[in-house]
């Protein structure tokens, strides 16, 4: 069994790109040193084009750090997310809440 694995990778104070797996078993109990490493700039932008799996955790993470980031008054975006990722958000009836832009 591989482990899962989620890489937050800063190309620029504004930009930082996902990469891996947006998993329960990536994410659980890291939660809160990913978010702090993803938020440091006031206007961020996330791209997730390397996400190779995402679960409905993955999900819930993802509207996690878009609630901490209004909390601290930044703006944050997301984009290129995963067929797997915009299908499960439709499921969920929660693609409104992902403030997702096209390059």
């Amino acid at each position: 069994m591989t482990n899962a694995m989620l890489t937050i990778e800063r190309i620029d104070p504004e930009n930082v790109e996902l990469t891996g797996e947006l998993t329960r078993k990536s994410i659980i109990g890291k939660q809160q040193k990913n978010f702090l490493s993803i938020l440091l700039s006031n206007q961020q932008r996330v791209d997730l084009k390397a996400l190779k799996k995402v679960d409905t955790a993955g999900l819930g993470w993802l509207l996690a750090l878009v609630e901490i980031a209004g909390k601290k008054q930044f703006e944050i975006s997301y984009s290129n997310p995963p067929l797997e990722l915009v299908k499960l958000a439709k499921l969920s009836r929660v693609e409104q809440l992902l403030p997702i832009v096209k390059n």
